[in-house]
């Protein structure tokens, strides 16, 4: 089964760095570029077609990823141009949130999920900004829909986009939250953090060159992040960042293990002191033992003992058995 440059999108980021380290390419760096090398590669006609289908037998891709694209999967023939890209646009486009509002970060997070729908290259910009119309709505679909009146290409329409709704102040506020000031949060994942700042300073065309957004990134980890990333060499680029979040991920991982087995051996120490240092009597107390029924070796009836026996005659006298030396009848 071949895999085709429009499927590229339809695979996961484990899914895509599988199929570069399969096919011998570099699987460093952000799913956005880890999937425009797939598709230029798929493109040069130099791709191992049964990569795909190893993929699809092994369950890593769905059937409805695996249909995507196809004639008989959109339920109309194309047998004399070919696969048609526009059904696998649209279902690209599906997985696109609608425009929620008009508040500039909203319309600026909206074009960069566009940007990435557009950078498959499956049709003409034309096409592409048609589109796309559904998904927009108020002063922005009016927007659009001028620009796709004058016949401007997608990336004049980003051009004016810019000029009409974020003005310079607005780029400003945008630039000092979401990338200078933009700290990495405890839990929020490494490469969606990287993947979000290089966004919004492409879409805001942040004036820095790619070594000083990368010290900014780095500068910006959380404090656990940094630990791991002490003695490990500063990448002065987006790929050797990449390479560096790797290794930082590989060590976290390492450091999560190490304090569960560390964990469990406290626990299971603790719980050894504890049985240790209970007292003879409320262990005793605490270990069950079977009953047992005592029997009088004097007159053999059970529950008490010969030395406790109710028929037992008490010794009188002087304690000499009667008869003796110093007995009644004797002297």
């Amino acid at each position: 089964m071949a895999l085709s440059a429009s499927d590229v999108y339809h695979l996961t980021g484990d899914e895509l760095r599988q199929v570069c380290l399969e096919q011998g390419l570099d699987s460093a760096g952000p799913v956005r570029s880890l999937r425009q090398r797939l598709v230029d590669y798929v493109r040069s006609g130099q791709l191992d077609e049964s990569v795909y289908g190893k993929m699809a037998q092994a369950g890593t891709m769905t059937d409805s990823e695996v249909k995507v694209g196809t004639p008989e999967s959109n339920g109309c023939s194309h047998a004399s141009s070919g696969d048609s890209p526009v059904p696998v646009l649209v279902e690209l486009l599906r997985q696109v949130p609608p425009l929620s509002s008009e508040d500039p970060e909203a319309i600026m997070w909206l074009f960069l999920r566009l940007d990435e729908v557009h950078e498959v290259n499956l049709v003409d910009d034309k096409t592409f900004v048609m589109r796309i119309l559904p998904l927009l709505s108020g002063s922005v679909l009016t927007f659009v829909g001028g620009c796709l009146r004058s016949s401007s290409t997608w990336a004049e329409c980003k051009v004016k986009l810019l000029k009409e709704y974020f003005p310079h102040f607005v780029r400003e506020r945008l630039i000092r939250d979401l990338i200078v000031f933009n700290f990495q949060g405890e839990r929020q994942s490494l490469r969606a953090y990287i993947d979000q700042v290089f966004g919004a300073a492409r879409f805001l065309q942040y004036e820095a060159t790619e070594t000083e957004l990368v010290d900014r990134v780095v500068m910006n980890f959380h404090s656990s992040i940094l630990t791991h990333a002490a003695f490990i060499n500063k990448p002065v680029s987006l790929t050797e960042l990449h390479r560096v979040v790797g290794v930082i991920e590989e060590k976290s991982a390492v450091a999560k293990e190490r304090e569960r087995v560390e964990l469990d051996a406290r626990r299971t120490a603790m719980s050894r002191t504890v049985v240790r240092g209970l007292p003879h009597s409320t262990a005793v107390r605490n270990v069950t033992r079977p009953s047992i029924e005592f029997k009088c070796w004097g007159c053999g009836n059970p529950g008490h003992l010969k030395r406790h026996c109710p028929r037992r005659v008490a010794p009188s006298g002087n304690g000499h058995a009667p008869g003796g030396p110093f007995g009644p009848g004797r002297g």
